[in-house]
Order: C-alpha cells, then structure tokens, then sequence
C-alpha cells in the first residue's frame, strides 16, 4: 500500500480547534471563509468600513496589514469601533518584516500571521545571498528562537492564535540557499516556526503554504499533511489560498484549481480566494467553491456519483501526489494531431457555444475516434476488428468499478485513448481507471470529459476537478460540453492555463491589493492589460509592493512592481532593472522593455 494511501480525499481531514475569538478554525467547524482589508490601515475609519461591511457580507475573518508599528498600534481603535457596531467577526494582522508590528498587533487582534520568509531572516530586496554555511545558517535559526519564542509567549498568554504563512514568493535568503524556491523550501520554513511554537506547548497554530502557481500550491500542502502525520506531530488546521490569482474569470478559475483541488483531497479549514476586484467580490465566489467541492468529515463517504468513494492515490499508479510529474503515456494518432507522449494537452469537441476565437483552435474531434462504453458486457471481437483495422477508440469508462478485469481483456494496443465523465466519476474515479488500465500493461492518453450547465457552481467544480487531475500530471485531451457562460474552446484553453498545463495567451499574476499596496491595482492592472493582453507567449506580474512582487515572478517574464509611493519597478524575471518609473510612465516603460528584450508583436 502507499504510503499516500487514505491520506487525501476520501474525507475531510480531521484537524484539531483553534479558537479565533469566537470563532472556531477545524475541529470539525465549517470550513470558513475570509478576507482582507485593501485600505490603509491608519486610515482607520475606512478599514473599519470595510471590515464591517466584508462581514455583513458573509466574511468570517477579516485579515488587516500592520506594515509598522505605527499601523498595528491602530488595531486598537479600528477594534474598538468594529467591536462598538455590535461585529464580532475575528480580525488577523497580517505582519512582514517587523517583529515589532507583531508584538503589538497581539495586544488588540485574535490572530496574528507572520510570514517566516521575513519575521526573523534578514532579506534582501532584489536578489538572495547564494552561500550559508552550516555555522551560518544556525545562527539564522537562533535568530528565529531569539525573535519569534518571545511572540509565541505572549500569544500564549493572550490566547492570540498564530498563522505560520509561507509564501512561494517571500522565502528567505537562507531557505533560498539551501533549498532553492522549491516546495520543499516553503516546508521546511514554516517547519522551524512550528518547532518554536511546540517547544513553548503552544498549538493554536494555522498553516498556509501559498504560491500564484497552482501546481505549487496543490504540492506543498500535500507534502505539510503528509509530513505533519509522518512525523507524528499534531494536525493542525489549514489556511488555503493562490496568491496574486488575478481578476475575472481567471482569477476564479486558477483559484478554483489550486484551492478546490485541496478541499478535494480533503484538506482546508479556512479558505480565501485572492482576486484583484473589491474584496466584497471575493465572499460569494469562496462560497460557490465550497459548496462546488464539499467533502463529508465522517459517515457514509461518497463520490460524486453516489458510490462508496476509492482512495485516490492507489498502489498501481505510477504518479507521486507528492512531486509534479506529467503521466507517461502511448502516442495516438488523430489526423494531424498527436494526443499523449508528452504532447500538449489537446481541446476536444464542444457543442453549443460560439465558434474559438482565431487563435483558438480545435485541435480534435468526436469523429475522430469511435466512441466505445467499457464495460462488463463490452464486446471484445469489435474491439479486436477495430484494433485490425487500424481505428483509434476512445475507450469511455462510467464506473472504475470491476474495469481491472475488462482492461485485462482487451487486445494490446496503441489505439487506444481512455476517458469518463468526470462530473460523475470525480477526479478519483479517473485515477482509479488510470490504475486499472496500468496494471492491464496499457498506457493510454486519458481524455477529461466534463458537461457544463451554465452555471458558475459547475464551472468552479469543473475547475477544481479537472485541475486537480491537470496540477498532478494527469490529462492528455480535456473535451468540454453543453452549454456555457462564453465560449467553451476558450474555457478550455484558459483552464490549461491556469493549471500551468498549457499556455495560450498573456498570462497575468497580479496580487488582491491591501493596506501595503503603492498603487490602484485594479485601475494600473486594467491599463496594462490593455495595451499587452494581445501577447499570447508572455507572463506579466503586477504586483502592489515588494513583500510577495519578486520571489512571485520567479515563473513570469516580466514584473511591475509598486517601489515608493508614485513610483513603479520594472523586472525581467527576478532581476530589478528599472527603478523609481513615475507611475504614469510605468505602463508605456513596461512595453518599451518587453520590445527591448524582442518579446513584443503588434496587436
């Protein structure tokens, strides 16, 4: 058995309580939805509107940004007036590079977050220090013991819960070092704070693991679960978001990748989902994705479809739900087009929508391939005629159940293509198939099949479903039907791009904005998009300041990020190359520097 086994999605994980003012976090409490303040937090009559009206909205926790001390030492009256409108929803401060800002955060708020990438490590702005030494890299974790065990002390005594929030984009020098930006990275930073926090008997500790890559995402909170029971520690509960997702619907969409492809698996206990909209916009799209993807805590367990649910990740697959690694699969041959092998992943058949737009292009049809239901009574002499002749079967599956005795039977092949309905059958359904036609000796290109109603619960499951299976490497055609919001192609080709699958058009990562942010995002994001949205082979990162803006544009060509106030940065990749651009100047700086580096095509 795996060692995997049973740990991800056939349940929702059991976590212990943390008590966040009157609200709980795990324990079996609902999963919660939460928020963040996008107003300067000395402007405290404007955080204090938006917090009381992020909780008549249905926000459970509202996380507010204390820069300085000066800022947290607003919390006091900011709680005062939230608490004098008879709002109880907990309040987070959200805390970077000031330990101080943290201490007195603690003294008016149920939760402080600290980011271990920036709480005790020194950082540097624009680039890490490539070499520690083992003598050095000790020192760096008794500046964590010295700085973080006294905070920990005294929310111990305040019954302040913490948030351990790792950021794929803000980890330290010396995790950088060591360990690379990798998952792993992320792990094992969050892990030191967790050892102060056990030594000094403290457990009302939260975790977030984030990243604005989704395949990250699904990655390190699976490796922090698997880790916390291996180890025998205790489970604690789960924050889940994807960072700097955007706005629209791919925003929507790459959130409900990387999040709902966890609440799948099981894990998450509070959830936020990050766009670059008001944050009010954020409450109704967390809830539509937790209804999308709910899973039961204890009972009669069941999939989608109704059938007692099979364990994920079984022993005959030949994926590690631990490390991103594309399925290996036999080449089949459509006309022209090659589906599997290593090639990128194919858009199949619509019906109903408009016609792709010219850039999007149906590579594969139904007609392309006969259609067989594999099944107990499945006739294998027509399969066998087919296989003689030469045609490609699609081979459908609608229930994993008993299909390890039909793969078996089936003539050796390589014309075989292999899907399900996964509305029904739920990503573990497909993996389960995907296993049976392993252990059969065949490895055929699996096709994701989903039929769409029109409406954004379906478009949110659909998302979390298909991404779940795409962010593991799973998935060599996806074929969308029915009916939909917009254009199906183009639903398809935006869902490979947020599951980091395929690209096909400028792929944007901008951050949700808050109290730190140097510029409107949602007004600068609109005026950049405009005038590079045409780019179909470029990454842009736009980014509010540099907290999360450099180590975040890791993956992206390009980055526009808030310096002072007025002023915009200009990145290639990672490295800083244009400062103190006066913000009306930025947008036409960014399209200089995308053609000076022969990026750039006309629209």
């Amino acid at each position: 058995m795996s060692i995997h086994q049973g740990r991800f999605g056939d349940h929702r994980r059991p976590t212990l309580e943390v008590r966040v003012g009157e609200a709980r976090i795990g324990g079996g409490n609902p999963i919660m939805v939460q928020s963040m303040t996008t107003t300067l937090t000395k402007d405290v009559d404007a955080t204090v509107a938006q917090t009381v009206a992020l909780a008549n909205a249905g926000c459970e926790l509202v996380r507010i940004t204390a820069p300085t001390q000066a800022d947290a030492a607003c919390l006091e009256e900011i709680m005062r007036k939230v608490r004098a409108q008879g709002v109880t929803v907990p309040v987070c401060a959200d805390i970077h590079f000031q330990p101080a800002a943290a201490f007195e955060a603690a003294k008016w708020v149920e939760k402080v977050r600290v980011n271990p990438g920036n709480f005790a490590d020194a950082k540097t702005a624009y680039g890490f220090q490539k070499e520690f030494d083992d003598a050095t890299y000790e020192r760096g974790l008794q500046k964590i013991d010295d700085k973080f065990r006294p905070f920990v002390k005294l929310c111990r005594e305040r019954g302040v819960a913490i948030r351990i929030g790792t950021n794929h984009g803000s980890l330290s020098d010396r995790i950088l070092a060591r360990w690379g930006d990798t998952p792993q990275g992320m792990l094992e930073s969050a892990l030191e704070y967790l050892a102060v926090c056990e030594d000094e008997g403290f457990d009302q500790v939260v975790f977030s693991m984030k990243s604005s890559n989704p395949k990250v995402v699904v990655q390190c909170y699976r490796m922090l679960v698997e880790r916390l029971a291996s180890e025998g520690r205790k489970p604690y509960p789960i924050h889940l978001g994807v960072t700097e997702a955007g706005e629209g619907r791919d925003g929507r969409m790459k959130s409900a990748v990387g999040i709902g492809a966890l609440l799948l698996d099981g894990i998450g206990d509070t959830i936020r989902v990050s766009l670059t909209e008001d944050p009010l916009l954020e409450i109704p799209v967390a809830r539509e994705l937790l209804r999308a993807t709910a899973r039961p805590l204890s009972g009669d367990l069941t999939d989608f479809g109704g059938d007692p649910l099979v364990r994920p990740f079984a022993q005959a697959e030949s994926i590690d739900p631990l490390a991103y690694r594309r399925r290996e699969t036999m080449p089949v041959l459509l006309g022209e087009t090659t589906v599997g092998a290593g090639n990128p992943v194919r858009v199949g058949s619509f019906y109903g929508a408009e016609q792709p737009s010219k850039d999007r292009v149906v590579e594969w049809f139904d007609g392309s391939a006969d259609l067989v239901c594999l099944d107990e009574g499945t006739d294998m002499d027509e399969i066998k005629q087919a296989v003689e002749e030469g045609r490609v079967m699609e081979l459908v599956c609608p229930d994993p159940a008993g299909l390890e005795d039909v793969a078996k039977r089936l003539p050796p092949s390589n014309l075989y293509m292999v899907s399900t309905d996964l509305s029904k059958a739920g990503p573990w359904g497909a993996r389960r198939i995907v296993a049976a036609f392993e252990a059969a000796g065949i490895k055929a290109p699996l096709v994701l099949r989903w039929f769409l109603d029109g409406t954004e619960l379906n478009e949110l499951r659909m998302a979390a479903t298909l991404g779940s299976l795409l962010c593991d490497g799973y998935g060599d055609a996806i074929c969308l039907m029915g009916e939909s919001r917009g254009n199906i192609v183009d639903l398809s080709y935006d869902l490979l791009q947020c599951a980091g699958a395929r690209r096909s058009k400028t792929e944007f990562i901008s951050c949700p904005s808050c109290g730190r942010t140097l510029f409107d995002l949602v007004t600068t994001s609109a005026r950049i998009r405009a005038k590079t949205g045409h780019l179909k082979d470029v990454s842009i990162a736009i980014m509010g300041c540099i907290v999360n803006g450099p180590g975040e544009m890791a993956d992206a060509d390009f980055g526009y990020v808030g310096g002072t106030p007025g002023t915009v940065n200009l990145f290639v990749g990672r490295d800083c190359v244009k400062r103190s651009i006066p913000e009306a100047d930025a947008p036409d700086a960014l399209v200089a520097l995308i053609k000076e580096h022969g990026r750039w095509v006309e629209p």
